[in-house]
């Protein structure tokens, strides 16, 4: 089985690099390959999420959820638990639509306020429930977290990709070009796996 603490020896044994500050900065390379890897993966189940919650009344605002990367749909349930869906509008647009924000009904709209925060008018008027399916990061391999999806299915592609992060440490150009394409050659691959599961399931 592979884990975060081989993964972070093959790094030091494939740059040769065994220092202190390597080890460390391994770490950020390791991240920036998994938050790289959510967006570049597709059909990929362990990325998908569904969360449910409760509008608050008079309260334009949506916390997003911590491992957020984008929305697949949302959808508020009326009295009678039918779903509607929410589209997506940009502020300006919100605003304009629905410029007093203390003026309340069931919302039809919802944009990126910030970071942190939906927003959605109209101003809910009911305590009504919310479902969210979204795209979310893959679990953070660390001391705590010795593995996840991408050490079980595409090592190969954390692999390469952390050692890409590696090489512009390293200021290995050589190396970078090589680790570039190997790298995606294995998202490629694992692409096309993930893509052939979800045909065999639409199949059956």
């Amino acid at each position: 089985m592979t884990t975060f603490t081989i993964l972070k020896q093959d790094l030091i044994d494939l740059t040769e690099d065994n220092s202190s500050a390597f080890a460390t900065e391994s770490l950020q390379f390791i991240a920036t390959t998994e938050l790289r890897l959510s967006r570049e993966l597709k059909n990929c189940p362990a990325l998908y999420k569904h969360a449910t919650s409760t509008l608050t009344i008079n309260d334009p605002y949506i916390t997003k959820p911590s491992d957020f990367i984008s929305m697949i749909s949302f959808q508020v349930l009326s009295a009678a638990s039918t779903r509607n869906p929410l589209e997506y509008r940009d502020i300006s647009y919100i605003n304009e639509y629905w410029p007093t924000r203390s003026t309340t009904s069931t919302p039809k709209y919802y944009g990126d306020w910030d970071d942190d925060f939906f927003l959605i008018a109209p101003t809910p008027s009911a305590a009504l429930s919310i479902e969210m399916n979204y795209r979310k990061r893959f679990a953070a391999l660390n001391g705590s977290t010795a593995t996840n999806w991408l050490t079980d299915n595409a090592y190969d592609a954390l692999l390469y990709g952390a050692l890409i992060e590696a090489s512009v440490y390293n200021k290995n150009s050589t190396q970078l070009q090589v680790y570039q394409q190997r790298y995606k050659e294995a998202v490629e691959t694992v692409n096309a796996e993930l893509q052939l599961k979800r045909g065999d399931h639409f199949t059956r």
